[in-house]
């Protein structure tokens, strides 16, 4: 008879939260054996844990026997064609976990996710699952986004994986920033936010170079918009160097008035109207580009009520008193009357 390994009964840990968060669900059998595997995965090494989904509104009916079935499954239900990266930042904003997972559920599948979390927890860091072994059309298609996230200032990369381990306090800061959407997925480069890279040999077949072409051309864009300070400011600059050389043209123009003792025809009302021109679009074009900094500058990010709807099965409170044979004065019948 073999002796069973200590981590058998290992005591599941009581001193942290975790929350794994999901935002793009297919509601399939495989997905709902994925996530009751993954709950008996976390129940083992933690007694406290969360798992976050987010669903559009067409889906809602589908995911309710999950919600019953797996304790402590909160279900988000967001309008259909709500974009992929905004469901991710309801999640993060949601999850109540000391150690947050956002995660894609092929490859979380494919991870071992206790060590991701440990992994996370001991270094303190963004962590990204990783796997070295890129196939060449991959690193092809992925420099154009590469460039513009350095430009952005993001470790962009779409042929990543999308799933990061992220302990409380870090989290909060990719929250706080400017473009979360962006830093939930690539990380900024942010000296108060370490990146970590966990390595894995796991293959997630879903992940081809073709797959999610429209949720890269909308990284594409929204990579763009968040340049638009830096374009403002190129556009500004550019904008007074034209004012300079049209008022420059200008100065030439009157020079050669004065010196030359005769111009050809035409040419002092030509190149009158080029200066004006020159002056007029530089000016006009510095104007807006200074004036829409501002406003950027003055915007404050709006938080809407993106979140329509919930449903959930948990009460972590509730079951440490059940489990401490706590009774709660609420739970306590009432004296009965004195008469």
């Amino acid at each position: 008879m073999r002796e069973p390994d200590a981590g058998t009964f290992r005591k599941p840990r009581e001193d942290v939260v975790v929350s794994v968060c999901f935002s793009e669900l297919a509601a399939t059998p495989a997905t709902f054996a994925a996530l009751r595997a993954l709950a008996v995965t976390l129940d083992s090494a933690y007694r406290f844990r969360e798992i976050i989904l987010v669903v559009e509104d067409n889906q809602r009916a589908d995911f309710l026997d999950i919600v019953r079935e797996v304790p402590n499954t909160r279900l988000f239900v967001v309008r259909r064609g709500t974009e992929y990266y905004d469901r991710r930042v309801i999640a993060a904003e949601e999850a109540i976990g000391d150690l947050v997972i956002l995660g894609n559920l092929d490859e979380i599948a494919a991870l071992d996710v206790l060590a991701f979390l440990d992994f996370a927890e001991r270094e303190n860091a963004v962590t990204m699952a990783f796997r070295p072994e890129r196939r060449p059309l991959k690193r092809l298609a992925a420099w154009p986004f590469i460039a513009l996230g350095k430009l952005a200032g993001f470790n962009v990369d779409p042929s990543e994986w999308q799933s990061i381990a992220v302990p409380r306090t870090l989290l909060n800061l990719l929250l706080a920033h400017d473009e979360p959407r962006l830093a939930l997925r690539f990380p900024p480069r942010d000296p108060r936010l370490p990146r970590e890279w966990f390595r894995t040999a796991a293959k997630v077949d879903s992940r081809t170079a073709f797959n999610g072409i429209g949720r890269r051309l909308a990284l594409l864009q929204t990579l763009l918009v968040y340049l638009t300070p830096t374009l403002l400011s190129v556009v500004a600059v550019s904008s007074t160097i034209l004012t300079l050389v049209g008022l420059a043209y200008a100065a030439w123009i009157v020079g050669a008035v004065l010196l030359v003792e005769q111009l050809a025809p035409g040419w002092l009302t030509t190149n009158a109207m080029l200066a004006v021109s020159a002056v007029f679009m530089g000016f006009s074009t510095l104007g807006l580009s200074l004036g829409l900094q501002h406003l950027l500058k003055q915007q404050r990010r709006l938080k809407g009520a993106a979140v329509p709807e919930e449903v959930n099965r948990i009460d972590l409170f509730q079951q440490v008193a059940f489990d401490l044979n706590v009774v709660l004065e609420s739970d306590t019948p009432p004296p009965p009357a004195e008469g």
